[in-house]
C-alpha cells in the first residue's frame, strides 16, 4: 500500500531505467552535431572466444566519436570532431576526434590513440577493463575469455551497482517497509516522477536484507563488499549491510552508470542517542566512486547544461532533484566536498561556464574561498549565485517556484567579483587600514595561483589596484612577499595544497603527528590561542592562515595538533568545523578546549582585524627570534667582513614592515 503523502505508479520508467544501457549515436561529419538519435542498447548477445577476432569485433561495434561524445562535448568541425582536451588544463578545442581514421588526438599535449586508449586514459582502467566495458557496451559476451578473472572486473561491479539500484528501487516502491520513505519523500515535495527518473529507493532496516537478497540472486557476496554495499562482520563471521533505513540516491557518473550511492537516515529512524548516525552517508572509496570526483546529477543535467550554456552546482541531493522537477535541468551537486581540480577537468569537458550557488548567510563564504582558489589556478568562468538567506535551492523552489531561483542564476557575478564586494563591504569603513586588510585577504588567494604572470593574474591585480585605490606596483610587490611566504614554508612542511583528490580521514588522527610528548596543560602564547579561537569561528581565514603561519611555528603541542588538522580539512576541500575537526582530534581533554576555543571566537566583534593583528604578532616573533640569531652569530663572528654582513643584516631587519 502506498503512502497518500507520495503517489509513485507502479510501473516502469522505461526511460531512467535504461539511462545506463543508452548508447548515443553521433552522426556523420555531413550531419548535424545536434541531430544524434539515443537509444536503448539491446543488441544480441554474441560470444567471442578469439581474442585477436574479439578485440577487433569491439573495436569495429564502437565508433570512436560515440564513445568520445558519451564523455565530452564534441562539435563537428569539417571532418572531424572537436572538444577541450580532458587530459591537460585545455581552453580552446585542442582535441581532435576523427571518425574515418577511428583515433582521437590532442594537438596540445599529444595524447593520440584509438577507442581502447582514450577508454583506458579517461576512466583510469587497464585493457582488459577496457575491452570488458566496450564489449559489454555493444553486447558481445567475453564469457570463454574470461575464465579467470583476476579479482572483481569493473563490468561486473557496474552490473551490481545497477542490481542493487534496482532493487532498493523496488523495495521504495512497492515494500510496507519504505512507507516511512514514501511519506518523507512527498513532505519535502518530491513527486513521483522525480523519484523514478532520479532513480531513488530504500535500504531497509535490520541489517542484513541485502545480504539476503544478494543470496537469493546469486551475487557474490565479495563483489556486493568491493563496491562498499555490504562489509564483513568482526572476525569474518558473515556479512551486514552498510546502508540501514536510508532513502537511497544513486549516484550515477556522466555516462549514466550508477557507481555509488548516497544514503539519507529518515527522520523517524530509532538511533543511539550515544552515538548517533550521520544523516548522510555516502558509498566507500572504490574504484568505481571517488566522491571528490563525481557530480550529482550530470548525467540528467548535461543535455540542459549545453543548451542553457553552463552548469549550477547547489549542495544537496535534493536541491537538485527540486531544480530538475521545477524544469531547471542544468543543476548538480557535489558530493559534500568542495569544488576541486577533478571537479574542473570533468566540468570542462561539458561547460564552460559554472555557477555556485550559496545562500547569503556567512556559512559559504568558506566555499566561496576555496572556489577562488580553484578560480585564480584554472582557465575556468566560475560564479557565485547567491540566494535569500536562510533559504536553500529546496526551499526557495518548494515555496516560490522557479523563477526566484532562476534570476539568482541569471544575476550571477564571477567568483573573483563576488570576494572584492565582499571584503571591501567589510573594511571600507576602517580607512587606510580597511584598505590594506582588504587587499591581504584578496592577495592571500592570488598567492596561491600557480602562475607567476597571466592576462587573468593581471586583471585581477588590476581590479584590486583600482577598487581599492592602491598603485599597481605596490600590490604587485606585496602579491610576490606572499607568494615568497608560501614557497618557504613548503620547503619547510611540503604543503598538500587545496586542489588536491579529497579523502576521507580513515581513522581518528590519521596523517598527523604522534601525540606530543609535552604536557597538554602547558601556557600557551596569547596570539597561537587567539589564532586557533579565530578559526574554529571564522574558517574562512583558513586560505590566508596556511599560507602566513606554518603549523611548525605553534610551539604549543596541542594547539599545533588544532592548527594541523585544520590546514589539512581546507587543503582536503572538506569543511573546515567541528564535526569534520573531530575525526582528527582524540583527545578528549584537547577536543573540551576545542569546543571552549570555538566559543570565544564567536565572541570577537571583527574577527578579520583580531586576525590580522594575530598575524602581526606571529610576525614580531619571528623578526624578534631573527634578530636574536643575528646578534648570537655578531658575537661568535671571527673577521671584520662577516660582522659587517651581520650588522647589515639586523639593519634591513630593523626597517621591515608588514604594510603595503
Amino acid at each position: 500500500m502506498l503512502s497518500p503523502h507520495l503517489h509513485i505508479e507502479n510501473t516502469k520508467d522505461t526511460r531512467a531505467s535504461a539511462v545506463a544501457g543508452m548508447t548515443v549515436r553521433f552522426p556523420t561529419p555531413r550531419e548535424s552535431a545536434r541531430s544524434y538519435v539515443a537509444a536503448p542498447s539491446a543488441p544480441k548477445c554474441t560470444v567471442i572466444d578469439d581474442r585477436a577476432a574479439l578485440k577487433q569485433q569491439v573495436k569495429e561495434a564502437n565508433d570512436i566519436v560515440a564513445v568520445v561524445g558519451k564523455r565530452l562535448n564534441l562539435r563537428p568541425a569539417g571532418p572531424t570532431f572537436k572538444g577541450l582536451c580532458p587530459f591537460h588544463e585545455d581552453s580552446r578545442p585542442s582535441f581532435d576526434v576523427d571518425p574515418r581514421r577511428q583515433r582521437y588526438r590532442c594537438w596540445a599535449c599529444g595524447k593520440h590513440g584509438d577507442v581502447f586508449n582514450f577508454v583506458q586514459e579517461y576512466d583510469k582502467v587497464s585493457f582488459p577493463e577496457a575491452l570488458e566495458l566496450l564489449a559489454r557496451d555493444a553486447g558481445i559476451s567475453l564469457e570463454k575469455i574470461q575464465k579467470n578473472p583476476q579479482g572483481p572486473s569493473r563490468a561486473g561491479m557496474l552490473d551490481v551497482m545497477k542490481w542493487a539500484a534496482d532493487l532498493f528501487q523496488q523495495c521504495l516502491l512497492e515494500s510496507p517497509q519504505a512507507e516511512a520513505a514514501r511519506k518523507y519523500l512527498g513532505e519535502r515535495k518530491l513527486v513521483g516522477d522525480t523519484v523514478r527518473k532520479f532513480g531513488l529507493g530504500f535500504a531497509p532496516s535490520g541489517g542484513e536484507w541485502l545480504v539476503r537478497e544478494s543470496a537469493n540472486a546469486g551475487k557474490p557476496a565479495e563483489m556486493l563488499e568491493s563496491v562498499g554495499l555490504i562489509a564483513k562482520r568482526d572476525q569474518g563471521r558473515g556479512y551486514y549491510d552498510r546502508f540501514r533505513d536510508r532513502v537511497m540516491f544513486p549516484i550515477r557518473d556522466i555516462q549514466g552508470r550508477i557507481v555509488g550511492f548516497g544514503g539519507r537516515i529518515l527522520p523517524s529512524s530509532v538511533v543511539s542517542a550515544d552515538r548517533p548516525p550521520p544523516k548522510y552517508y555516502n558509498s566507500a572509496e572504490t574504484s568505481l566512486f571517488s566522491k571528490s570526483d563525481q557530480l550529482y546529477g550530470i548525467d540528467l543535467a548535461r543535455q540542459a547544461a549545453n543548451k542553457a550554456g553552463y552548469l549550477a552546482i547547489v549542495e544537496g541531493y535534493t536541491d537538485v532533484m527540486m531544480a530538475h522537477q521545477h524544469g531547471i535541468g542544468q543543476v548538480v551537486a557535489t558530493m559534500g566536498t568542495a569544488l576541486n581540480a577533478r571537479h574542473v577537468k570533468k566540468l570542462k569537458g561539458v561547460v564552460s561556464r559554472v555557477v555556485l550557488v550559496f545562500d547569503a548567510d556567512a556559512g559559504g563564504e568558506g566555499g566561496v574561498d576555496r572556489a577562488l582558489e580553484v578560480f585564480v589556478a584554472h582557465d575556468l568562468d566560475l560564479r557565485i549565485a547567491t540566494l535569500p538567506e536562510g533559504l536553500d535551492p529546496c526551499d526557495l523552489l518548494a515555496a516560490q517556484g522557479p523563477e526566484p531561483f532562476r534570476l539568482a542564476l541569471e544575476r550571477a557575478v564571477d567568483v573573483f567579483e563576488h570576494k572584492l564586494q565582499r571584503v571591501w563591504a567589510k573594511h571600507a569603513s576602517s580607512g587606510l587600514d580597511g584598505r590594506r586588510l582588504a587587499a591581504e585577504e584578496m592577495l592571500a588567494i592570488l598567492a596561491l595561483s600557480p602562475a607567476e604572470r597571466s592576462v587573468k593574474l593581471e586583471l585581477m591585480v588590476n581590479r584590486i589596484a583600482h577598487r581599492l585605490q592602491i598603485k599597481e606596483e605596490t600590490v604587485w610587490s606585496r602579491l610576490k612577499e606572499l607568494r615568497g611566504v608560501r614557497k618557504n614554508a613548503e620547503a619547510r612542511e611540503p604543503a598538500q595544497g587545496a586542489l588536491i583528490p579529497d579523502s576521507t580521514p580513515k581513522g581518528r588522527g590519521e596523517d598527523l603527528p604522534a601525540q606530543p610528548t609535552e604536557t597538554q596543560s602547558a601556557k600557551a602564547a596569547p596570539h597561537e590561542r587567539e589564532l586557533v579561537e579565530l578559526l574554529l569561528a571564522e574558517p574562512a581565514l583558513l586560505s590566508r592562515a596556511a599560507i602566513e603561519v606554518p603549523s611548525d611555528e605553534m610551539e604549543h603541542p596541542g594547539l599545533r595538533k588544532v592548527i594541523e588538522a585544520l590546514y589539512r580539512l581546507h587543503a582536503l576541500g572538506q569543511p573546515a568545523d567541528l564535526d569534520h575537526l573531530h575525526g582528527f582530534v582524540d583527545n578528549e581533554r584537547l577536543w573540551t578546549k576545542v569546543l571552549e576555543f570555538h566559543e570565544r571566537g564567536l565572541d570577537y566583534a571583527d574577527r578579520p582585524w583580531v586576525f590580522q593583528k594575530v598575524l602581526e604578532r606571529f610576525a614580531e616573533r619571528r623578526l624578534l627570534r631573527r634578530r636574536q640569531a643575528l646578534l648570537n652569530q655578531l658575537q661568535d663572528a671571527a673577521d671584520e667582513a662577516s660582522k659587517l654582513e651581520i650588522l647589515r643584516q639586523l639593519r634591513d631587519l630593523s626597517s621591515t614592515g608588514t604594510a603595503l
